[in-house]
């Protein structure tokens, strides 16, 4: 099952989201660049929300709103592979 963590970029305190997977819930591991690859791990200091499961990260993500890269928000969306 595919786990999700939103960070905020630093510089532009845009939001991106990290896809992972669950090792034992509720812990995951990410990927160290965002679904968008424009960020990496490290351009931020903490986690918005951690090993979220994707209708979670939906709702969370709807809360920040425009803030939230739309490349990473769409990948929520896609049915490709579906």
């Amino acid at each position: 099952m595919k786990a999700y963590t939103l960070r905020k970029k630093t510089d532009t305190e845009e939001y991106h989201l990290f896809e992972g997977n669950f090792t034992i819930q509720p812990y995951c591991i990410t990927k160290q660049l965002s679904i968008c690859k424009k960020m990496n791990k490290t351009e931020s200091d903490r986690d918005v929300f951690k090993c979220y499961k994707e209708q979670h990260a939906r709702i969370q993500i709807a809360e920040i709103g425009r803030q939230v890269c739309g490349i990473c928000v769409s990948t929520l969306y896609s049915t490709f592979g579906d």
